[in-house]
């Protein structure tokens, strides 16, 4: 426990040892206690706000019960109670409700409101866990530790002792003020959360501190501020479901991607094994014609050609089958070697399309990562920038690759990215092409900073577009 955490924790303890000498009596409900009446409109604010709970509560029940994840048990769960506590307060607070419920028990809401706060804590727990902090799993495991321990503690007492001295919004936003300081990266369905239950801590706040006095104002703020609540958690709980699918599709596709790799490079292995025969076949021949032509200068010019002919089908298809390697090793590697060997792999395509293609080394520099992965990425750029190239019918088209420590840049005349795709131009599955999975940036963008920990960014203008890679030692 850190000092920020240890000095919160000591603040609510201070808190509850007060309320318990000063205001002991204060926090017992007696049955025959009426502060609120409401009106007709009041009356079906109420039961609208917990109509909202209740659906919220049916639907989350439901999901678990078809996708069975934990958190949308947790979630429905604390509605249901969040619901009973509400109930309970009517039964001894508010008319009609009083002469409408049939039971009035301080100690089954002192339970309600027990497990609420259980409940809800163990829906936190499971929804940030996505967020990968694990520092709030041992904060939230000691207060849920506290509430058990303070339901056995309330067989004997016939009422809850520490949760009733200590209201449960303040173990909530101890959790919360939590997750916001160690949580570095806030998405919606984090403030969605965050800002649902800040309404209800508030709201029960300014009730509890009388800024809001129950005895003058009658309006059921709780019961509306808990349905806010509900929807803006359940809101989150879809949004994060949306964004959990479109990861999972991701990660699909990258999946698919290594196999089709993996597969290819078993393809030219294969193929590789074909030919290497054949051509040593050819090598030793022309060697034995060699020998037999020493005195004619021809015949021996045209059998080097033939040699360097052969040599160089066997370095390509030995750079193709390394190109295609699905291996995960990180090596030292120059990278004017690797965008060379990368050139030698796309230059075929690039060529009947009479695509220009430079190289400028301004100062080259070695970095350590997936090799195959670098490759990869200025393989994706350079094919994307082609595409554009050959759609758009660009005259002169010209590729141009600028090495200057630390940095690559990826230059094309293709007459740049519309303003309005630009910022979505990394995002999976968006693609202006037309057959195009929309993946191969998104994918680049993934390795570049993912798994190496640099950046790609992209400028455009009506002259072209310049892809450029930052790499970080």
């Amino acid at each position: 426990m850190d000092k920020r955490l240890s000095l919160k924790f000591i603040a609510i303890i201070l808190y509850g040892i007060v309320a318990m000498s000063l205001f002991y009596d204060d926090h017992f409900i007696q049955k025959s206690t009426v502060l609120h009446h409401y009106n007709n409109w009041e009356f079906f604010f109420a039961v609208l706000g917990l109509g909202i709970i209740l659906s919220a509560a049916v639907y989350n029940l439901a999901f678990y019960f078809y996708i069975r994840n934990k958190q949308y048990l947790y979630y429905g769960l604390a509605q249901i109670f969040i619901i009973l506590t509400l109930i309970g307060v009517e039964s001894m607070l508010i008319a009609p409700f009083n002469e409408m419920y049939l039971f009035k028990s301080p100690y089954l809401l002192d339970i309600a409101q027990t497990l609420m706060l259980i409940f809800s804590l163990l829906f936190i727990q499971k929804f940030f866990k996505t967020y990968q902090s694990d520092r709030l799993d041992w904060t939230i495991n000691l207060i849920i530790k506290i509430a058990l321990f303070d339901l056995l503690l309330s067989i004997p007492l016939g009422h809850t002792l520490i949760t009733k001295f200590i209201p449960t919004f303040l173990w909530v936003w101890l959790v919360l003020s939590e997750a916001h300081r160690h949580i570095q990266h806030k998405d919606a369905p984090f403030w969605f959360v965050s800002i649902g239950w800040h309404i209800v801590i508030v709201t029960i706040l300014l009730e509890y501190t009388y800024i809001i006095d129950p005895r003058k104002i009658d309006f059921p703020f709780l019961h509306l501020a808990f349905a806010l609540e509900s929807m803006l958690l359940s809101f989150a709980l879809s949004y994060k479901f949306k964004l959990i699918d479109e990861a999972q599709k991701v990660q699909q596709s990258l999946l698919l991607q290594q196999s089709r790799l993996a597969s290819m490079g078993e393809m030219i292995s294969i193929i590789a094994h074909q030919w290497r025969q054949p051509l040593n076949f050819l090598s030793y021949s022309l060697m034995f014609i060699k020998s037999n032509c020493k005195n004619n200068n021809d015949a021996l010019e045209t059998i080097k050609d033939a040699n360097e002919q052969i040599q160089y089908m066997s370095q390509t298809i030995e750079n193709f089958r390394n190109f295609y390697n699905p291996s995960k090793n990180r090596e030292t590697f120059e990278i004017k070697d690797a965008i060379e060997k990368t050139l030698e792999i796309v230059q075929p395509t690039l060529t009947p399309a009479q695509i220009k293609l430079t190289l400028e080394v301004k100062e080259d520099f070695s970095f350590h990562a997936n090799r195959n992965e670098f490759q990869q990425v200025i393989l994706n750029i350079i094919n994307n920038a082609r595409d554009v190239l050959i759609e758009r019918e660009i005259p002169d088209p010209h590729i141009s690759i600028v090495i200057d420590k630390p940095t690559i840049t990826i230059t094309d005349n293709a007459q740049g990215i519309a303003k309005e795709h630009l910022p979505k131009i990394f995002e999976p599955y968006f693609s202006t092409k037309q057959n195009s999975d929309g993946i191969g940036l998104y994918i680049a963008k993934t390795i570049i900073e993912n798994e190496m920990g640099s950046t790609l960014g992209v400028e455009s203008n009506k002259q072209g577009s310049s892809f450029r890679i930052e790499l970080k030692a």
